[in-house]
């Protein structure tokens, strides 16, 4: 394998929407934070009562997952080796690559400050560096961007196989992309498992998205980085 693509697929990940940019409990929170209520995200623990008529509302709402799946991912060795390559494919409608060199804060509310300056900025750079690049995109703009040799979408509904099983499968191939869901609830969309090769589990039972994206670099490294 010569290079990973990790992409977080309909990551809960947007700012507030206009439908619901008015409401009092958005207000409050907006005014608290020095902004306008469409240039914070939205996010669940905040803006609940104001997300209960919105559009699938139990798959949006919820940054930290991305938060932690990313720090799951950057800080892995496979990442730190040069192996890993990131992608974010947002409910808003945009993707948002990710440097492997990017050092995220480790603090939520400062994560989430991070992403709405790059919503309203969409470049964040660093001694000449491009950390992080949001643009409008889909997991299909990601695909024919990096052109990889197979897509492995992780689901418990995927075939069940076992973690020597999922490492010599991953690792047969080249330029791999792995696409892991970035919700709380819900199934993927169809375009997301149309755009999938194969679909696999690593368990049984439902994980949380940065506990899967651990324990597929875990198996990955141990087959790359000689750890055995």
């Amino acid at each position: 394998m010569e290079k990973l693509y990790f992409v977080i697929v309909e990551a809960a990940l947007e700012p507030v929407p206009r439908e619901i940019a008015n409401h009092p409990s958005v207000v409050s929170y907006a005014r608290r934070r020095g902004k306008k209520p469409t240039e914070v995200l939205l996010d669940r623990s905040y803006h609940h009562t104001a997300m209960l008529n919105l559009e699938k509302a139990w798959k949006r709402g919820r940054p930290d997952i991305t938060h932690f799946t990313l720090l799951e991912i950057l800080g892995s060795p496979l990442n730190k080796s040069n192996y890993v390559e990131t992608y974010v494919q947002a409910q808003s409608g945009h993707i948002i690559y990710v440097n492997p060199a990017t050092k995220l804060p480790r603090i939520y509310e400062r994560f989430k400050g991070l992403v709405e300056k790059l919503y309203k900025y969409p470049v964040v750079e660093s001694g000449g560096r491009v950390l992080l690049k949001l643009e409008e995109g889909s997991l299909r703009d990601i695909v024919e961007r990096v052109n990889p040799d197979v897509k492995i979408l992780l689901s418990e509904d995927g075939l069940q196989m076992k973690w020597s099983e999922i490492g010599e499968k991953i690792t047969m191939y080249k330029k791999p992309m792995l696409i892991l869901g970035g919700f709380p609830r819900g199934d993927f969309e169809e375009e997301t498992k149309n755009n999938a090769d194969i679909m696999i589990s690593v368990w049984s039972q439902p994980l949380e998205a940065w506990t899967v994206a651990s324990r597929i670099l875990t198996i990955l490294e141990y087959y790359i980085l000689n750890m055995k």
